[in-house]
């Protein structure tokens, strides 16, 4: 009995194999299969880039929470104020009641980030006690750009303006010190560009996948070398493994090349690990490239495998916040994406890049490995009974 498993195991490695060889020579070949998955995601970033050139920023709103309301704070306050008011109409400052209220404010993406004053503020400073300090809180949205970068240096020299004026403790005013804490949702600048990168990026993952897996099942049928692996011993399983396998690799070569090219031009500090990166593009390809399949499966041309495929990845990516943050597009594209396997890997792949969190991670790599099974057998089912029919 060992002997017979090791011998199919063997067999079926070895179709394996021979399939990998004969996909990697058709892929050569065929020059499509890279134009097709390169140029779309270049043009996107082409297209961006171009209109955040042109554009004008839009009006950022600064919520302020000032729960100790003392005479200082309002001195804190008029400096926020001021310096508000050097980048207007670019800038504007609101007031919130509680910090709590503020919070609720900033998971709808309307607000570019909170400046809070906790209760304590004057009390620590005038206090007297070694190393009791102000301290001002600054929570940050992850939609910085260079405006918002030029916002915060400002912010930084208004504390210090704000030490040097007010002499409350004893001894020189270097003894003196307001801490600003950072608090950011991402704890590096962050321009618009860089964003658009990584929203480029993630729909690598998505395309490669998509259309390697349709091209491959898709250049069978028109080379009809479909009918005869069906009359071939060649494993079923082993043959659509094949498939999958060859755009992750494909994939996986492009994304990385391109990546790398990006992060040094938009000078991305990645944070996270690339095994994770790595574990999710591979998970995401599999899951599309299983899509991929069944769309090869029904239109059986590659022409109208690569529109279907462009497309279908554009739509997908723009649903799972590849675009733009999903809270602003709505509460009904926030729900629906939760069914996109892609959001889960813009998710993971933004995380990663910017703020990496384990709890954050763990379950959207329990999601993709679950589906990542799911799609792939549904996918070896439909084509191992509809896709080898004399």
């Amino acid at each position: 009995m060992r002997d017979r498993m090791r011998n199919q195991i063997k067999v079926w490695l070895s179709n394996f194999a021979a399939i990998i060889r004969k996909d990697l020579i058709s892929t050569k070949r065929v020059k499509k299969y890279f134009f097709s998955a390169v140029i779309p995601p270049l043009v996107i970033l082409i297209m961006f880039t171009a209109f955040l050139q042109v554009s004008n920023p839009e009006t950022y709103t600064v919520m302020v929470v000032d729960e100790d309301n003392t005479h200082l704070s309002g001195v804190m306050k008029g400096y926020l104020g001021n310096i508000t008011s050097e980048f207007a109409p670019w800038f504007e400052v609101v007031n919130v009641r509680s910090y709590n209220e503020s919070l609720k404010l900033l998971q709808d993406y309307r607000y570019l980030g909170l400046i809070y004053i906790p209760a304590g503020f004057q009390s620590n400073i005038t206090s007297g006690i070694p190393g009791l300090k102000g301290t001002i809180f600054l929570i940050v949205q992850n939609i910085n750009n260079d405006y918002v970068k030029n916002y915060m240096q400002r912010l930084d020299e208004a504390v210090l303006t704000f030490n040097q004026n007010l002499h409350l403790s004893p001894g020189s005013v270097d003894d003196f010190k307001i801490n600003l804490d950072l608090h950011y949702a991402i704890d590096q600048p962050v321009s618009s560009l860089k964003m658009i990168t990584l929203g480029v990026l993630s729909i690598y993952g998505i395309i490669c996948g998509m259309l390697f897996g349709a091209l491959n099942i898709a250049k069978e049928f028109e080379d009809l070398t479909i009918i005869e692996i069906a009359n071939s011993p060649v494993s079923r399983t082993a043959f659509l493994a094949s498939k999958q396998l060859i755009a992750v690799l494909l994939g996986g070569i492009i994304f990385l090349i391109f990546a790398i090219l990006m992060f040094i031009l938009t000078q991305i500090q990645f944070r996270g690990s690339f095994l994770i990166i790595a574990l999710a593009f591979t998970l995401s390809t599999l899951i599309h490239s299983g899509i991929g399949c069944l769309i090869g499966l029904k239109l059986k041309k590659t022409m109208p495998v690569i529109l279907t495929c462009i497309i279908t990845s554009m739509l997908l990516w723009f649903f799972s916040g590849g675009f733009a943050p999903l809270k602003i597009l709505g509460d009904t594209v926030v729900f629906v994406s939760r069914f996109f396997p892609s959001t889960y890997w813009t998710e993971i792949l933004v995380s990663e890049t910017l703020f990496p969190i384990t709890s954050y991670l763990l379950p959207r790599i329990t999601i993709l490995i679950i589906l990542c099974i799911a799609i792939t057998l549904i996918s070896w089912y439909i084509i191992s009974k509809e896709g080898f029919k004399q």
